[in-house]
């Protein structure tokens, strides 16, 4: 089984203009270990969700044994059990009340029969848990840090895909459980291997191939005996020397010159041997190596930003105010319209990817709305002979005005919110409550709860899209990007939530060690400059807000 990228192109969700990865091609062969390395940001973990079918590319074509395997936007879902994808934390995806859940979801898209589930999972708790922890109808929220990576490794491995591809697999892993990683790797007799990884020492040996990524570029494709003969790739790559290149300098600073190739394990010994032999029987005379300059790192150009990331946000924060002081006083559906129009006016220039991330937030309270809709017209009329339930149209058109007018203010937060750095977003807002910190009335406190709300909105929906990511690679679903099935939002819901919970505490430590106490949080040096593009925003939130109170009855 062969898989192919013909130039492959990934663009930043945020910006289209910025490329993450930038005309990937290569095929990889079966049976095969590739070794993927690069500096953290090179786009080494977006290659293999490429690979995996998760991320959709931008441009170029993926091919599986010569079969496209995107096809109107969704993977078939036979190639998607072809593949199996390991996550940089794999613990992180762990959801169910037992180990045999755990197993349980990953298993249940092969559709196998019993005996061969349990045979599965036998397998792979032989291979990664050596000490027997993983008792099945044990939590899997009891085990340690280390155990629950193991079991996550061990729920992908039961899957026995043809092509597995992992995110820095030996992270976080002690000794023992890497050597048994190591040997599973080794005896694998079917399928092939993509590891992304920054410990050379341990995979390169395995290595048939290796692929240098820098800055989302392919700059090396070889064999490692060729890499480790060019050490000046790694150091343009901004990726550390194996310990086999260091050797190789260390000893020919001594005169003894050794090709890094012949420095693996088991190549060692001999090739020093050797090499001193010819060093003694050679004229003495130590080498003399002039040290090689530095290639320079040319800094990338910066990408264009976005229209609205540009603008001052004290010019956003008064549109964002006078659009929803406008929108709350409307009270006829002609008024919503308008709001809504304009709202739509003002999400243009935004990147495309957050007007998708939009539907994340519009489509759950769209669905609260035509149920609450649905419930607030019901009624009981108790009659002699007559159907006691009835439905109230009034009641449940009121009910449905109220909640579009809040659907639109919830709209217009997240308009600020994906158009508005974060520190910008905190500076505009002191800014404005400056005014009344004149007055000494107590808005520190109200600044700081603020600030810290909007941080969380990002925060919760780049959570969410990293965790419906792992919840597409394991239940191997036919779905678009970015969407999650019903039955799957067990397995996104409990991660994510731990992960919040998890965010929230680090907050709350890192606003303890700063000895936040309402008033240290407001930035003494403000960076905000007033363009003339920024008084056109002003005359025109004047002019939506004139519009607003004008269709207000």
């Amino acid at each position: 089984m062969s898989i192919v990228l013909q130039n492959i192109q990934i663009n930043a969700p945020d910006n289209s203009g910025q490329q993450l990865l930038k005309d990937i091609g290569f095929e990889l062969s079966d049976d095969s270990v590739m070794v993927l390395i690069g500096h953290s940001g090179s786009g080494k973990s977006t290659l293999l969700q490429v690979m995996a079918g998760i991320l959709e590319p931008s441009a170029g074509v993926i091919t599986l044994d010569n079969q496209p395997l995107w096809h109107k936007r969704k993977v078939d879902q036979a190639h998607l059990l072809r593949l199996g994808l390991i996550f940089q934390f794999p613990e992180q995806q762990l959801f169910a009340s037992s180990i045999r859940g755990e197993f349980a979801y990953s298993l249940r898209p092969y559709r196998l029969a019993a005996d061969e589930r349990e045979n599965r999972i036998r397998a792979a708790c032989a291979d990664l848990d050596p000490r027997g922890v993983f008792a099945l109808e044990r939590s899997p929220f009891g085990l340690s840090g280390g155990e629950q990576r193991r079991l996550a490794l061990a729920t992908t491995f039961a899957t026995a895909p043809d092509w597995l591809l992992m995110d820095e697999p030996t992270a976080g892993l002690e000794a023992a459980a890497v050597r048994e990683l190591l040997r599973i790797i080794r005896v694998r007799k079917r399928g092939g291997y993509v590891i992304a990884t920054h410990d050379l020492d341990t995979f390169l040996p395995l290595a048939d191939r290796v692929l240098v990524l820098d800055r989302g570029e392919l700059v090396f494709d070889g064999s490692p005996e060729a890499l480790c003969r060019a050490p000046e790739l790694l150091t343009r790559a901004g990726v550390g020397l194996p310990s086999c290149v260091e050797a190789a300098q260390a000893l020919a600073r001594r005169g003894i010159a050794i090709a890094p190739d012949l420095l693996a394990p088991e190549l060692a010994a001999p090739a020093i041997l050797q090499a001193l032999r010819e060093r003694s029987s050679a004229s003495p005379g130590p080498a003399q190596q002039a040290a090689a300059p530095k290639p320079e790192r040319v800094a990338p150009a910066a990408p264009p930003q976005a229209a609205w990331l540009a603008r001052d946000p004290r010019a956003k924060w008064l549109l964002y105010l006078l659009l929803v002081i406008g929108t709350m006083q409307l009270q006829v559906w002609s008024g919503l319209a308008a709001s809504a129009l304009l709202l739509g006016l003002s999400c243009l220039g935004l990147p495309r990817a957050a007007i998708r991330g939009s539907w994340k937030i519009a489509v759950p309270f769209l669905i609260f709305m035509f149920l609450s809709i649905l419930l607030g017209g019901v009624e009981w009329r108790p009659a002699d002979g007559q159907f006691p339930l009835g439905f109230a149209t009034e009641r449940s058109w009121s009910a449905g005005f109220v909640l579009t007018r809040l659907f639109l203010i919830l709209m217009v937060g997240y308009w600020l919110v994906v158009s508005t750095p974060y520190g910008q977003l905190v500076q505009g807002l002191n800014w404005a409550l400056s005014f009344f910190r004149k007055m000494k009335l107590p808005v520190e406190s109200f600044a700081l709860a603020v600030s810290l709300l909007f941080r969380f909105i990002p925060l919760i929906l780049r959570e969410w899209q990293r965790f419906s990511a792992i919840v597409r690679a394991r239940g191997k679903a036919a779905i678009r990007p970015g969407m999650v099935r019903m039955r799957d939002i067990p397995a996104l819901v409990v991660p994510l939530l731990l992960a919040m919970f998890h965010k929230a505490e680090q907050m709350t430590v890192a606003m303890e060690m700063k000895k936040i106490d309402g008033k240290q949080q407001l930035l003494k040096k403000s960076t905000l400059s007033w363009q003339p593009k920024d008084t056109l925003i002003v005359i025109w939130s004047v002019v939506v807000f004139g519009v607003l109170i004008v269709m207000r009855d």
